[in-house]
């Protein structure tokens, strides 16, 4: 048993040693298996997926003052929060989007363009206005959303890079119940008359060194799309 094991502690010394190069690789093809307590673990080098990567619109929207709000009532603040994440989910899916990541009172979504991640935006603020309207001020729900559009590294379903991080920046520049875009976005829908851009300048933002070109939407109460919201929790009267 002993020389079996010291065998094989041999064999894994020499292929870690093959692909850290410090010695020449074996001469034969494919790689080598070794039985390990049952498991069967492959010495072979292999190259890792080249990471998908594609341009998309990106929404990123995160909850007013949820902080307060919990501090105030927390099990209402808990149920209102779960019924307007499921509006806004049914605004992403009306809108042919994909949510990628939910944090809490945050959530980010992938579109196929720019153009669906505004309307999305823009559905979903004027949807949350109508949902609000029934409650009292200090406990209603309002976003604040970003919407960018650029090239994101999908990985595991959840998107990153310089793309997103962006929108979330551009979503703490919008006002409560608003919505802030990036020049990227403007530039691909300037021409569409559904769309009213209000300039804000050049702003710095946490973690990206050069300033920002963003832009406030007009939002028109008209704009709204009806969609079918019956998937979104109704919990309204128990957190009233």
């Amino acid at each position: 048993m002993g020389k079996i094991m010291k065998s094989l502690m041999q064999t894994v010394v020499s292929h870690l040693k093959q692909i850290m190069g410090l010695v020449p690789a074996a001469s034969n093809e494919g790689s080598t298996d070794v039985i390990i307590s049952g498991f069967s673990t492959s010495l072979g080098s292999s190259e890792p997926n080249e990471l998908d990567r594609r341009p998309v619109g990106i929404l990123y929207a995160d909850i007013v003052e949820y902080a307060r709000l919990t501090e105030e009532d927390e099990e209402g603040t808990h149920l209102r929060q779960v019924e307007s994440m499921e509006i806004l989910k049914a605004h992403v899916v009306a809108n042919n989007g994909r949510v990628a990541h939910l944090a809490g009172d945050a959530i980010l979504a992938e579109f196929k363009d720019a153009d669906s991640a505004l309307h999305c935006a823009i559905n979903a603020q004027l949807s949350a206005r109508q949902w609000n309207a029934n409650l009292a001020l200090n406990r209603q729900v309002r976003f604040r959303i970003g919407v960018n559009f650029g090239d994101v590294i999908s990985d595991h379903g959840d998107i990153f890079g310089k793309a997103v991080n962006l929108a979330a920046r551009l979503e703490s520049l919008a006002c409560s119940g608003g919505i802030c875009v990036s020049d990227a976005v403007r530039l691909k829908l300037e021409a569409d008359s559904d769309f009213r851009f209000v300039a804000i300048g050049k702003q710095y933002v946490k973690n990206i060194s050069e300033p920002v070109q963003a832009f406030w939407i007009e939002i028109d109460a008209q704009q709204i799309v009806d969609i079918d919201l019956t998937s979104a929790v109704k919990v309204s009267a128990m957190a009233s």
